[in-house]
């Protein structure tokens, strides 16, 4: 790769960094194409000239976070334990050094064209819910017979949405301090209710 090409990978990362950021911090529709070219240190029309659109940029966003958050699911299956083990490890994996922030991703698709809300969702099958289904289907005997990997897989999202989140936004402090991510995750194997043999 000369000179050039690695220019255009980093100024790419960097646009693509910026705008993540500001993203899963303010929202699609809070966002400028002006804001991400100052937080990039690039001009704007190199913004369209790489992405295109606005909506392009956050689909690119949103195609990288999914591409890393399935690598790290499938690094998370390796080795052996058991699952309250693993889901612990999976728990801290997707939400330590994490830069999405899954319930403004779900609120800022509405704001997205049909085409596009169909990629992230496409991108969220393949990138996230298949590769989540395949982890707590290898604890099918583990599971009550009740409930299908995809169910728990849905369940043990909707309990990590909160920790979901970058760093940086205020908002889910109080709730992490209340409740930290070790104990939600307990409480997501053991359930809440005493067992027969508890009571």
């Amino acid at each position: 790769m000369n000179q050039r090409e690695q220019r255009k990978k980093a100024t790419i990362a960097r646009i693509l960094a910026a705008a993540q950021t500001l993203f899963m911090t303010n929202g699609y529709a809070s966002v400028t194409t002006r804001m991400i070219a100052e937080a990039s240190n690039v001009q704007q029309p190199l913004l369209y000239h790489y992405f295109g659109t606005k909506e392009k940029l956050y689909l690119a966003v949103v195609m990288q976070v999914s591409d890393t958050m399935a690598a790290k699911i499938a690094s998370a299956q390796t080795g052996s334990g058991s699952l309250a083990a693993k889901v612990n490890h999976l728990g801290h994996v997707l939400t330590d050094d994490n830069d999405m922030n899954l319930q403004m991703v779900i609120h800022d698709i509405a704001n997205l064209k049909a085409s596009a809300r169909g990629r992230v969702f496409k991108a969220w099958q393949d990138s996230l819910l298949a590769p989540l289904d395949r982890f707590f289907a290898g604890f099918q005997s583990e599971l009550l017979e009740a409930y299908q990997p995809r169910e728990v897989t849905l369940y043990f999202l909707n309990v990590l949405a909160v920790y979901l989140r970058p760093a940086n936004t205020a908002e889910n402090g109080g709730f992490q301090q209340q409740l930290p991510l070790d104990r939600a995750l307990q409480m997501f194997c053991t359930g809440v209710s005493r067992t027969e043999e508890e009571k």
